[in-house]
């Protein structure tokens, strides 16, 4: 027994403290380029996750407005889609969210069915439900109503005096387009949808 280490060469005994470090070493870049991993596919699952979000959420408002566009609204004898073409703010659009609201400040139910979506709609955006990351992430319904002027009876924003296969569009068609802004406004999801 005594003898057994003359017998093994001297390169053979084991690593040397400089081989464990370098391992060491390896072994840990690989570690990190892992853990980088990890975080960008969080990252792109919570994305994810918000643009399916905004999509349910966009197509529940056009839901919403196809179902009730003949509803009251607060304007006695109007319906809902003709108050939502009347009644544009100043960029045009029926129905503003702000960036990063935390919901519809009012509480019970309302007697028509504008002040009703309106509210629900601002709880259903609010940071509550839906990530905001800054003051471009802004939500908005606009609603355009075109038709051809020409026809008796039309008065229209947008008029359409295109004449198709020999006749033209005499009466109204009514559009609504919702946009949501996501991670800043870097990201934007559209729906255009008819109304009536």
């Amino acid at each position: 027994m005594v003898g057994i280490d003359n017998k093994i060469k001297k390169g053979e005994k084991g690593m040397t403290l400089l081989e464990a470090l370098v391992s060491t070493a390896i072994i840990g870049i690989g570690f990190v380029a892992v853990f980088q991993m990890v975080n960008y596919s969080v990252q792109s699952i919570d994305v994810s996750g918000e643009r399916t979000k905004a999509n349910y959420l966009v197509s529940m408002v056009a839901e919403d407005l196809i179902s009730e566009k003949e509803s009251n609204s607060p304007t006695k004898d109007v319906k809902f889609m003709d108050y939502l073409i009347s009644n544009k703010n100043s960029s045009n659009s029926s129905w503003r969210m702000g960036s990063c609201s935390s919901g519809s400040s009012t509480t019970g139910n309302f007697t028509n069915a504008t002040q009703n979506k309106f509210k629900k709609w601002d709880d259903r955006f609010s940071t509550r439900r839906i990530k905001c990351k800054g003051a471009q992430d802004i939500k908005y319904l606009k609603v355009f109503d075109i038709c051809n002027n020409n026809a008796s009876g039309n008065n229209c924003t947008y008029n359409n005096t295109r004449n198709y296969n020999g006749t033209g569009i005499y009466e109204k068609w009514i559009v609504g387009k919702m946009e949501v802004n996501l991670n800043s406004g870097k990201k934007k999801k559209f729906l255009y949808f008819q109304i009536d």
